[in-house]
């Protein structure tokens, strides 16, 4: 009976232990890297220090891992919703490729892309550029985030 009980308990307790390790934060493996940036991204450059300061990475030219970016594309298209055509939305796509090397050997090149909606009515469009450039801001977050975790996925 103890067995029964047991066993129809085990799925519960680890669906919690679960729960409860999803929230955890990520363990790096890299401390340091060497960050190469085409000039000229200051929204792309700023998203990704801001996510290595959050997850303690240093940017140090000396370091053994270097983070090459490049084909940095943003992409913007514009489409006609609603019955009159007075609603448009802008689909915007950011991407970049990002190069990673340990120690002059490449470990791995990945392109992320991130997307997102702007919906907005053709007499308004002047708040919708400010929320356009905040999506932007957002997407290179996302990207940023994607590149942290593919880094520590790729070096171990």
């Amino acid at each position: 009976m103890k067995r029964r009980l047991l066993l129809a308990t085990l799925p519960f307790a680890l669906a919690a232990c679960s729960f409860h390790l999803k929230g955890a934060q990520q363990a790096n493996h890299v401390h340091s890297i060497h960050l190469e940036l085409p000039g000229g991204n200051d929204e792309l450059a700023d998203a990704i220090r801001a996510t290595l300061r959050q997850q303690d990475i240093a940017e140090s030219a000396e370091a053994a891992v270097r983070v090459t970016i490049s084909d940095i594309d943003h992409q913007r298209v514009r489409t006609t919703t609603g019955s009159t055509g007075d609603t448009q939305e802008i689909e915007l796509f950011d991407s970049f490729r990002a190069t990673i090397s340990e120690n002059g050997e490449t470990r791995g090149s990945q392109t992320f892309t991130a997307r997102s909606n702007v919906l907005y009515r053709s007499n308004a469009y002047l708040g919708s550029r400010a929320e356009e450039a905040e999506a932007h801001q957002q997407l290179a977050r996302d990207n940023a985030g994607k590149l942290i975790r593919y880094l520590n996925a790729t070096i171990r």
